[in-house]
């Protein structure tokens, strides 16, 4: 026993006796997975409705047979019985009609009347002709052969005896035994054909238990065709599936591998080289985007260093149009940085895996470090920053979560009309908590709510109701998009009686999604 155990775990037997059966069915697996992928899609639904309705046809051909022979035995069996009981009846007829020219000749003496009897005997040879013919037993067979042999004998006494002799009238008694004897034979006949109805009724009852012990089979047979069949279509168009909705996601990182018929995974190294390709052009557009960034800051700085040796009068004293010149300048060079900033943010936030730092956040002490940040802002125009924080707390990314507020908050100040208020407020909805910044301002007109979120998007209303205003970048909600997308929380533009009020809802504890997910709906949802 020791020996064995030893030469299974560890000596060179042990190889051979674990490896061999592994290799015999990973052999017997790849067999199928092999021919299930040299199909294509077109043949795989072609031979799963090929084996899904060989069953049925099968039970239909044999339900076909079963009723064709049902049916011909069943003529077979009622021909026979109308036989058995015509030849019975005449069998009976003939005898009594032998017995009356027997008498008639044994009381006139005529030779007509034996003649007669001899063309009747004739009937009923055809009579037992047609009864030996049909399945009616042995005990009918047996009696028939005695009614023959009897009328037999008879008839060779009258042939033989003188009319009026012992002779012939012994042959008369004997005929009430013959109509016995037929009589005999009609019962039989009749029973014979009961029992045969009988088992004809027996038969159909098997053939009607056997159809329903095939249907009960061939029923989950087709079923579980049915499921296999789906499951192997659909398999892999649901690969395909999430595969889109990857790269529409814009996850970059994983490989796409379609396993199924051939078709499809040249469709999903199609899918895979697409992804490539988007990878590449990624690449391209945020080296573009740093770089003419990076080319940007270099003569900004310049032109800010200027204006601002302009505005310190370094240079010598200015005039107050020159000092109003050098102001406007100034404002637009710190515009100009705002963008440029922003498009840096932009190109950051529409990378492919943008990077997560989720740790704990007191959101009132980030909200009221932004409001600091604005109180400049909101000054100039008067207006108020109300708050109503909640004491909330959240494990996800600071950063992103600062900038997503400051892009709404800004936007707040920038849009609510002079000598108003902007209010904060945070919140929780089961394991969800909220951030809603609402203003006074013209609000989002319900056909632009699904827009104001897209890429350079720039609705028609300026700040504080008017036209003609210095637009911005139109890419400050689009990235707070992105940020609460990457943080898998939603941006919503919410219904207000009058301004506008948009909704940050976020997980109260940030988690990396799972790798096939794909956004089915766009964060950026319009309540």
């Amino acid at each position: 026993m020791n020996r064995f155990r030893t030469q299974q775990a560890g000596g060179p037997g042990a190889r051979l006796t674990l490896w061999r059966p592994l290799v015999i069915s990973s052999r017997i697996v790849a067999a199928p997975l092999s021919f299930y992928r040299s199909l294509t899609i077109l043949q795989l639904i072609l031979l799963g409705f090929s084996l899904v309705t060989l069953p049925l046809f099968f039970a239909l051909a044999t339900a076909l047979i079963s009723v064709d022979r049902l049916t011909h035995q069943g003529q077979q069996a009622v021909l026979d019985a109308v036989q058995a009981i015509q030849a019975s009846r005449t069998l009976m007829e003939d005898v009594t009609a032998l017995e009356r020219h027997a008498r008639q000749y044994h009381v006139l003496g005529d030779t007509a009347l034996l003649e007669a009897y001899a063309g009747r005997r004739e009937s009923l040879g055809e009579a037992l002709a047609r009864m030996y013919g049909l399945e009616l037993g042995t005990p009918v067979w047996e009696e028939l052969r005695l009614l023959e042999r009897r009328e037999a004998d008879a008839f060779e006494a009258l042939k033989t005896e003188a009319p009026g002799s012992e002779g012939v009238r012994a042959v008369l008694e004997s005929f009430p035994a013959l109509n016995e004897l037929a009589r005999g034979v009609f019962q039989q006949s009749t029973r014979a054909v009961s029992r045969e109805v009988e088992a004809m009724q027996a038969q159909a009852s098997e053939v009607r238990q056997e159809l329903l012990w095939q249907a009960s089979a061939l029923i989950p047979a087709v079923l579980v065709l049915v499921v296999v069949f789906t499951v192997l279509i659909l398999r892999p168009l649901r690969q395909i599936n999430r595969s889109i909705h990857t790269l529409g996601s814009g996850r970059f990182d994983r490989p796409i591998r379609i396993t199924g018929p051939h078709d499809l995974s040249e469709l999903g190294a199609r899918l895979d080289w697409l992804r490539q390709r988007l990878v590449e052009l990624e690449e391209q557009k945020v080296t573009f985007l740093r770089h003419i960034s990076h080319e940007l800051k270099t003569p900004l700085t310049n032109i800010r260093e200027g204006t601002e040796l302009l505005t310190d009068r370094v240079v010598g004293s200015l005039t107050p149009q020159q000092g109003e010149i050098v102001e406007i300048v100034r404002d637009n060079s710190v515009q100009l940085q705002h963008l440029i900033e922003d498009l840096i943010s932009f190109s950051v936030a529409h990378t492919a895996l943008p990077v997560i730092e989720s740790r704990p956040i007191d959101l009132d002490s980030l909200i009221t470090d932004l409001v600091e940040q604005h109180k400049l802002a909101a000054r100039s125009k008067g207006v108020q920053l109300e708050l109503g924080l909640s004491g909330e707390t959240v494990n996800s990314d600071r950063e992103k979560i600062r900038v997503i507020l400051d892009n709404l908050l800004s936007n707040a100040i920038k849009f609510t009309v002079e000598n108003s208020a902007v209010r904060i407020q945070t919140g929780k909805f089961g394991e969800q908590i909220f951030v809603e910044i609402s203003d006074q301002g013209p609000g989002i007109p319900r056909e632009e709510r699904e827009r104001v979120f897209e890429v350079f998007y720039q609705g028609d209303t300026g700040p504080s109701g008017h036209r003609g205003h210095v637009r911005g970048s139109g890419m400050g909600l689009s990235i707070a998009r992105e940020y609460a997308r990457a943080l898998n929380g939603q941006l919503q533009v919410l219904d207000i009686e009058w301004g506008a009020r948009l909704r940050l809802l976020l997980p109260r504890v940030w988690l990396a999604p799972p790798e096939a997910a794909g956004h089915d709906e766009d964060p950026a949802e319009v309540v």
